[in-house]
C-alpha cells in the first residue's frame, strides 16, 4: 500500500509526480493552474513548456496519455483541463503509476496529492484508488499548522 506523508515533498528523494491535464495553450505550453505551476516550477523551470511538447508529440491537445516522465519529474493525468477531476481517467493513470512502480520497485515515486484536481478532488473518492498503489509510492500532503 502507498505511504501517506505530510510535509515538503521537495525535500524527499525520488521522482516527483504531479497531476495535470492535456489542455495546451496556442504556444504549446501545458495549461495549468497558476498555484500548481508555481509549485512545479520550484523543481523544474519551464515544466509547462517541456511537458506541453511531450503531450503534443504523444497525444495532442486534449488527448489521453495517463502517465509521462522526463528525468526525475512526471505527470499523471487526472482530467483533460485544469481544475477538472475525471475519476475514470484518474483510475487509468493510477494503474499506470502502479505498473511503473511495481516494475521499478527499487525507486521512490513522490506524488503531490494537492495537485489532483487542483486540490478540489474528493479525497474520499480517490482514497481506494490511492491505497492500491505499491509501497514505493509516497503520497504527499503539504504540512499544515496544527
Amino acid at each position: 500500500m502507498a505511504v501517506f506523508n505530510r510535509g515538503d515533498m521537495y525535500a524527499a528523494i525520488g521522482t516527483m509526480m504531479f497531476s495535470a491535464g492535456s489542455n495546451l495553450a496556442p504556444g504549446g505550453e501545458l495549461i495549468m493552474d497558476k498555484s500548481i505551476k508555481d509549485k512545479i516550477n520550484r523543481a523544474s523551470l519551464r515544466f509547462d513548456k517541456l511537458f506541453g511538447q511531450i503531450i503534443q508529440d504523444t497525444c495532442g491537445d486534449m488527448g489521453l496519455y495517463g502517465l509521462i516522465f522526463h528525468g526525475q519529474m512526471g505527470i499523471f493525468q487526472a482530467g483533460y483541463k485544469p481544475r477538472e477531476l475525471d475519476m475514470n481517467l484518474f483510475k487509468f493513470s493510477m494503474s499506470k503509476v502502479s505498473e511503473k512502480a511495481k516494475k521499478n520497485w527499487f525507486e521512490i515515486y513522490n506524488m503531490d496529492i494537492s495537485s489532483i484536481g487542483n486540490g478540489n478532488g474528493e479525497i474520499d473518492l480517490m482514497m481506494p484508488v490511492l491505497e492500491m498503489l505499491p509501497d514505493n509510492v509516497r503520497i504527499w500532503e503539504a504540512r499544515k499548522d496544527f
